[in-house]
């Protein structure tokens, strides 16, 4: 009976040596394509079209071919009330105004005729290239037909599709895909970014279009492959803790009972298993699995009552055509605080001013900074505003990486409501940019922080936040190596 504890201690023992081993040979080159195509994936990010590279391409309104009001382009739609998203653009080379309604998603309706837009020939798809920065007269666009999705339209939204493909015939191999549905330029990629993501984001991601266009089957198996991951790693964990050998306690010299490879593999499972280890849990919480991350309220009502949108009265929708400067301005914005609307005019991302009409006899920044203070607590109208800052710098909740755009200052509400929920707000336009609740701050350090290293310390210094996100993923790369090599001997 005084055997019994060390027998089964050794049974457990075997059990987790024969559960490591096998589990490790299946995931072992999991573990090399992750790290590798990671290493990938800091110095080129999967294709996307930000709002900065639609801007730098799009020109400079014609404000002179404005025949419609946005008022009277509204009433053209039978729309009675401020819809998502109400601004002027240029489509097809034209002014249009271009709004989200219920339920046709995207309409456009053109400010010089009121026509509306319904869909694009392959002849209007190329002018709009034309008429784009992208561009440059020289080149020899050529079209490549409809398509609804491909590897590099993934994340595009779906009230954008179908997509014109067109090759712009450029030095880059720039191929531009244009929405059917708004007549504008939605992504770009080019031959260099399209060549590395098949090595980056497509591996990383499990990424191939047959996978991922079947959107639960990817989940779930992107899941499932992060958990058998981590199961190796703790398994392999205890083991080389097991197997260590301590000559002398305290002071830091132990062996490996191993020799060869399998000393290496030891070893240095050992010392990186805590950056293994986290890059793969964060990795699975990156996929907010058996909704985690989930909260209990929409940001939608909250965020309605701040803007007062249903109130706002369309027959007193700022005209475009009243704008005091209008060089170079590329977009107008409508926008609403408390059932009062405004103009945006908009040349770049970090250059734009707003139009406010109004008594108060204000300058129109700071008669906006009224009004968004005074329409903050209608977000959360049964809780207390407990913090109201203005952010002049980022900082570990709010910050910017790579070639994403985030605008200073900006105001932080805290209210003390049961989800403790943060608001970040543009001073700027007085756009509600995100909120953050208890849990989604929790999301924010075990994901972003644990995989990206999204740390502000490091993310001010790109150089050091580059250098450090490299060299921990070659540690788990020449550690899936060396498992790799053991897989491949065991299984010989």
């Amino acid at each position: 009976m005084f055997y019994r504890p060390l027998k089964f201690g050794a049974s457990l023992k075997i059990f987790l040596l024969s559960f490591h081993r096998w589990l490790g040979i299946a995931m072992c080159l999991i573990f090399f394509l992750w790290f590798a195509s990671g290493i990938v994936m800091i110095y080129v990010q999967y294709p996307q079209f930000t709002e900065s590279e639609s801007l730098d391409n799009s020109v400079a309104l014609e404000f002179s071919q404005i025949k419609y009001s946005p008022s009277e382009a509204l009433g053209r739609a039978s729309v009675t009330e401020l819809p998502q998203n109400l601004m002027l653009v240029n489509v097809i080379g034209r002014p249009a105004y271009q709004f989200i309604s219920q339920p046709r998603g995207y309409t456009t309706v053109f400010a010089d005729d009121g026509s509306f837009l319904h869909g694009l020939s392959e002849a209007q798809a190329m002018k709009t290239v034309e008429k784009s920065n992208f561009y440059d007269g020289q080149s020899a666009p050529q079209y490549d037909g409809l398509v609804n999705i491909d590897q590099w339209t993934i994340s595009t939204s779906r009230v954008d599709r179908p997509l014109h493909r067109i090759s712009l015939g450029d030095a880059d191999d720039t191929v531009l895909y244009v929405s059917n549905q708004r007549g504008r330029i939605v992504q770009d990629t080019t031959r260099e970014e399209r060549f590395w993501n098949w090595f980056g984001s497509t591996i990383h991601w499990i990424y191939p279009l047959q996978i991922r266009r079947h959107a639960a089957l990817w989940s779930k198996i992107v899941i499932y492959l992060s958990v058998a991951g981590l199961l190796s790693v703790l398994s392999g964990a205890i083991i080389g803790v097991l197997k260590l050998r301590i000559l002398k306690p305290f002071s830091g010299n132990f062996q490996s009972p191993y020799v060869g490879l399998m000393k290496w593999h030891h070893l240095i499972g050992l010392f990186s298993m805590i950056v293994i280890f986290t890059f793969t849990f964060s990795g699975l919480m990156s996929m907010e699995p058996w909704g985690l991350f989930s909260t209990s309220t929409s940001p939608t009502l909250q965020v309605a009552r701040y803007t007062g949108s249903s109130d706002v009265s369309l027959e007193l929708l700022p005209d475009p055509r009243e704008l005091k400067d209008k060089d170079g301005v590329k977009e107008v914005q409508w926008k609403s605080i408390s059932g009062e609307s405004y103009m945006v005019a908009v040349r770049s991302l970090d250059h734009s001013e707003i139009e406010i009409v109004d008594d108060s006899g204000l300058s129109g920044q700071n008669s906006l900074a009224v009004k968004i203070i005074d329409a903050i607590p209608k977000l959360l109208p049964s809780a207390d505003l407990s913090e109201l800052g203005l952010i002049s710098s980022y900082d570990n909740y709010y910050y910017s990486r790579h070639d994403s755009f985030r605008p200073l200052p900006i105001y932080r509400a805290k209210f003390n409501d049961d989800e403790g929920t943060w608001y970040h707000i543009n001073s700027q336009t007085g756009e509600v940019i995100n909120r953050l609740t208890k849990i989604s701050r929790v999301q924010r350090w075990v994901y972003s922080a644990l995989h990206n290293l999204d740390f502000s310390w490091l993310l001010s210094r790109p150089p050091l936040w580059y250098s450090v996100l490299t060299a921990l993923s070659m540690i788990g790369l020449f550690f899936s190596i060396t498992g790799i090599i053991i897989a491949w001997r065991r299984l010989r």
